[in-house]
Formats: structure tokens, C-alpha cells, sequence
């Protein structure tokens, strides 16, 4: 319930920027920045409120909604930068500084929206690992069903066709040309099979040399990841999982977000959206993951973008169950 509420409440703030796009009034727009202004004041104030008074009145209330945090000064600074940071992006100068090095464009509330939430996206990363860091989110995570990745995965799809503004900026073939979804030729097939192909045996070989150099590292990541997808053990379950992430991130990534904010940043933000991670090697991995889905958006299109990272994530799936399955006989 609560991801459908904040995904609502994401969208309705997406779909009036666009109205106000589509509107070109300067002095609207100047409104809505404001507005996105004044939505941060409440958490500058709650970031000074836990950052500086005792611990013990937070750790009350938070026993009883049952919910553990191992550093709250620490959470409450970081909440004050997120939203100072957020702050700063609504402001004409800053984002015309970003559109010296982005295809960003300054004066577009949309663009402005998206960066605001971008630094929520940051926001959010960083408080969690410093939570107790990777081993922290082992102590924490929970089991990931299905059903919930495939919701963030129609969230994901939601934000993207509602941020290009379908029917409010743009017609419904617009809307596709917009986010890059065509339908791919032969050759860009063959070509993603073989970049699948490549990503596999890289992933293979960097986790491989990643357990060589900081065993212990790689092992809590594995146990991380043994919870995240504990749930996950059919191929039917993979099927869907690889689906849900490569069409819901590929469509908002690099559909709906390149385009505005450029190759790096916006592989940037996919590694970043990819927490569970930590701020290990496996981090910089999923970087140039996102530089090269990027890359292949810009020569080619999302769509096989989307067959790529499907493809990929669906491999991955099924080795891992292979792997399940002949563990039995080694034990």
C-alpha cells in the first residue's frame, strides 16, 4: 500500500509539470519551483530534529512503529543534505550550471522535478548503507516476493510514460518515439544475444576474482542476496522477476531519463538505485552496466535495451537455480 501511495503521489507531481510544460507560463513555472522549494522545508526541519536532540525520544517512537535504525545524528545529517541538496536543484542558476554539462534543460519543470527526486534517489541510498553498511542490510533485509518486484517494476513503467507527458506533450507514437521503444531488426537481436552473452561471462569472472581478493566481502554480499531473492526459485519466478526489472529500469532509465540527463549521469543513478550492493565492486559493475545499456539505447533503441538487460538478468536466474540444483549432489 505504501509503494502505490508514494507511486501516486510521484505521478500526480510528474503529470502536473508536464500540464505546466505543455503550458510554457513562466510565471507557473516559477510557481511549481517553489512549490518543490517549500515540499523540502519539512525534511530540513526533521533532519535537524534527529540530528540534534536525544536519541532516546526517537528510539521510543520508532520501537513502537518497529522500526530499527542503527544511527539517527547520522540519518539525520544525511536527511539535512538530502534536502538541502534537493533545495538547490530547484534553483534556476544551479540547474543552468548542470546544463553546461547535461542535455538538461533549465527552465523545464519536468527536468527539475526529475532532478529533485534524483537526490531523493541518492538521498535514500546513502542513509541506508549508513545504517550498518552492507552487513547492516543482511541483518535487515527481508525477502523480496514476486508480486512486490513486479509492482516496483509497473511503477517504474508508470513514472517513465507519465514523465514524457502522454497526451499532455506528446500523442501516444510520440510517446514511444519519445522513450526509444521500437521494434528492434533482426540484427539488434543477434547483437543483444552476444552482448548477453559477454555480460554473462564478465559477471562470472568479476565475481570470481572479487571472491579471490576480499573473500569475506563477497561472502556477506552472497548471504544479501540469499535473502533478497530467497523467494525466488522457479524459472517461472525468474522469468518474471528478469522481465519486471528489465522492462520497468530499461523504460525509466534509460527510456525516460537519458535523454534529459545523459549517459553518465544517468548510469550513475541506475547504480545507485541498485543499493543492495553496498558500495562494493559489484557497484561499479552495475555502473558499466548502465554506461553500456546506454550506449546501446543511443546506437540502437530502449527496446533492445530492455531485450539486453531481460535477457541477462533472466540468465543469471536460471544459473543460479542450476547451481541450486547441483549443490544437492555435491552435499
Amino acid at each position: 500500500m505504501g509503494l502505490i501511495l508514494f507511486g501516486a503521489g510521484v505521478i500526480v507531481l510528474i503529470l502536473l509539470a508536464n500540464m505546466l510544460a505543455a503550458r510554457k507560463d513562466p510565471s507557473l513555472t516559477a510557481a511549481f519551483h517553489w512549490l518543490l522549494f517549500l515540499i523540502n522545508v519539512p525534511f530540513v526541519f526533521l533532519g535537524l530534529a534527529l540530528l540534534f536532540t536525544p536519541a532516546a525520544i526517537w528510539e521510543a517512537q520508532l520501537a513502537l512503529m518497529q522500526v530499527r535504525l542503527a544511527n539517527l545524528p547520522v540519518l539525520g545529517g544525511l536527511l539535512l543534505v538530502t534536502a538541502v541538496v534537493a533545495m538547490l536543484l530547484t534553483l534556476g542558476p544551479v540547474r543552468r550550471w548542470l546544463a553546461r554539462w547535461t542535455p538538461l534543460k533549465p527552465e523545464s519543470p519536468v527536468h527539475t522535478l526529475a532532478l529533485v527526486l534524483s537526490a531523493y534517489l541518492v538521498g535514500n541510498t546513502t542513509i541506508s548503507l549508513s545504517q550498518g553498511g552492507v552487513e547492516g542490510l543482511v541483518e535487515t533485509a527481508e525477502a523480496a516476493p514476486v508480486s512486490l518486484i513486479v509492482a516496483q517494476g509497473v511503477l517504474f513503467i508508470a513514472v517513465a510514460i507519465a514523465g514524457v507527458g502522454p497526451w499532455i506533450r506528446r500523442n501516444g507514437r510520440e510517446v514511444w518515439q519519445r522513450l526509444g521503444v521500437v521494434r528492434p531488426t533482426p540484427g539488434q537481436l543477434v547483437a543483444g544475444v552476444r552482448l548477453i552473452l559477454l555480460l554473462v561471462v564478465l559477471q562470472g569472472l568479476a565475481g570470481w576474482l572479487w571472491t579471490l581478493l576480499d573473500p569475506e566481502e563477497a561472502a556477506v554480499l552472497d548471504d544479501l542476496n540469499a535473502v533478497l531473492l530467497g523467494d525466488i526459485n522457479t524459472v517461472w519466478d525468474w522469468l518474471l522477476l528478469a522481465l519486471a526489472t528489465g522492462v520497468g529500469e530499461e523504460l525509466l532509465f534509460r527510456g525516460a531519463i537519458q535523454p534529459a540527463f545523459g549517459l553518465g549521469l544517468t548510469a550513475f543513478l541506475f547504480a545507485v538505485a541498485h543499493v543492495q550492493y553496498g558500495l562494493t565492486p559489484v557497484t561499479v559493475f552495475v555502473f558499466i552496466l548502465g554506461l553500456i545499456l546506454g550506449l546501446v539505447r543511443r546506437r540502437y533503441n530502449t527496446t533492445t535495451a530492455i531485450f539486453i538487460h531481460t535477457g541477462y538478468n533472466f540468465a543469471l536466474g536460471l544459473l543460479a537455480l542450476l547451481a541450486t540444483w547441483l549443490q544437492q549432489f555435491v552435499e
